[in-house]
């Protein structure tokens, strides 16, 4: 529905932003309901807002540099990029506030760094360092409607190309809170984090547990520096790039069926197809989950986008069911898998692919086996293409599973629920305290 909103020319905030969107009455809304509750403060008279400063190049260890893209979880460093501490480089600290400030879809990401390991960040993230304030509080507030909508307001460019500068996040209206709610806020926060990390570990668990029973540790990789294939074996496949043919994937293979009872993926599965590339729809009810959303151990439910009824009625090929294994089919991160447990209407995009195991292998045991090292190289081995990695089904139905034992595969299922629910709680948390924050707003509003 469009939206008029009449602005006079006294209110326009001088040749700066002249751009209609910045007036919309919802960004006035915000506003008011900040000034009605009386203490507030503009975010550059509590706090300083610095840019991160970008390595002059990343190396394989070092010290790990925080990306806008890790801010989709701020307690996976398995993705991190390094960079040598000899190099300037912007450290963080304890308590700094990290908002991604460059690119679409991330922009305004709001996340609390808690960490005590050094580590530094890049331009593409700004951080709001408090000294007399709860950094807690702050990290709060940002993530509420009445917050973010602030940092919506001030994001400029394009849409390829969108900046939020420190200097437009300063004037970011914060309400003060008195001390006994930023201490509540403090921890609960603390709370999630330390819930978020016990997910991690539960799942890494499960993980070394899969590995142990494939006795991972007795296998060799090593490979000479050069290698020859019969022509045969490339025809066979329509493959001639020699990074499919390394012999370390050949002894991956060989091993995992010494080991014990194995299948081909495509005979283990009743299901495998990629999604569809959905229309999205902006308030729609329907789940969208894309690539992106596939996480190091388990969905990033809470970012994914929506569609409408509409779609999902018509399109049933990529609609998702409980325990449906979800693996990452396009880009830089292509076999990363998670599964779907939420009771929610879903479907999965076109560079996700959908597989539905047979009862000879648990769902939550495929995934955490495709997301692990036996999983990944063999990802790496079908994985096609240059500029852009793609793994597509037929390729998918060729990687050889080990179909481990039943209660293995069930003490592995247990660990990842627990780790799912850990997640969950933690995230729950963090919701909590966005609702304590705007509900104080909103009474002292009237609302």
């Amino acid at each position: 529905m469009a939206v008029k909103s009449i602005v006079k020319v006294s209110e326009l905030e001088g040749q700066l932003r002249l751009d209609p969107e910045y007036y919309h009455p919802k960004y006035y809304s915000a506003i008011e309901h900040l000034l009605v509750f009386g203490q507030f403060s503009e975010l550059r008279g509590i706090a300083k807002i610095i840019r991160g400063r970008n390595p002059p190049k990343y190396t394989n260890t070092g010290i790990p540099v925080v990306r806008a893209i890790d801010l989709r979880d701020i307690t996976n460093w398995e993705d991190v990029l390094f960079a040598t501490p000899s190099e300037r480089l912007f450290y963080l600290k304890e308590g700094d506030v990290l908002i991604s400030s460059i690119g679409a879809g991330s922009i305004g990401k709001v996340e609390l760094f808690l960490d005590t390991r050094k580590a530094a960040t890049v331009s593409e993230v700004s951080v709001i360092r408090a000294s007399n304030y709860s950094p807690a509080a702050i990290a709060t507030f940002l993530r509420t409607k009445y917050g973010y909508l602030q940092l919506e307001r001030r994001i400029t460019g394009s849409t390829g190309q969108l900046h939020l500068y420190p200097r437009d996040i300063g004037t970011v209206l914060v309400p003060l809170l008195n001390s006994k709610i930023q201490s509540e806020l403090e921890n609960i926060l603390s709370e999630s984090q330390k819930t978020l990390l016990e997910s991690k570990h539960l799942y890494l668990q499960a993980e070394r547990m899969l590995l142990d029973e494939l006795r991972w540790d007795e296998l060799n990789p090593s490979q000479p520096k050069s290698y020859a294939v019969f022509l045969s074996q490339a025809k066979n496949i329509s493959r001639v790039d020699a990074e499919h043919f390394q012999p370390k994937f050949e002894k991956l293979l060989n091993y995992i069926k010494a080991v014990g009872k194995t299948d081909l993926l495509g005979d283990g599965v009743l299901f495998n197809k990629r999604g569809l590339q959905p229309t999205y729809v902006e308030e729609g009810n329907v789940i969208v989950v894309n690539s992106q959303h596939l996480g190091r151990y388990l969905l990033n439910v809470e970012a994914t986008e929506r569609t409408d009824e509409d779609f999902w009625r018509n399109n049933k090929r990529c609609q998702l069911k409980i325990n449906d294994v979800l693996v990452y089919s396009t880009g830089a991160y292509v076999g990363r898998t998670n599964v779907w447990l939420e009771d929610s209407k879903a479907i999965a995009s076109n560079h996700v692919n959908i597989i539905r195991p047979s009862k000879e292998y648990n769902a939550l045991y495929l995934a955490a086996y495709l997301n692990s090292l036996p999983g990944l190289w063999q990802a790496e081995m079908w994985a096609s293409g240059s500029g852009q990695r793609e793994l597509y089904p037929e390729d998918i139905a060729r990687f050889v599973l080990y179909r481990a034992p039943q209660e293995v595969q069930e003490k592995i299922a247990d660990l990842i629920v627990q780790s799912y629910q850990a997640r969950k709680k933690a995230k729950a948390l963090l919701e909590e305290a966005k609702r304590q924050v705007e509900e104080l707003i909103d009474e002292a509003a009237g609302g």
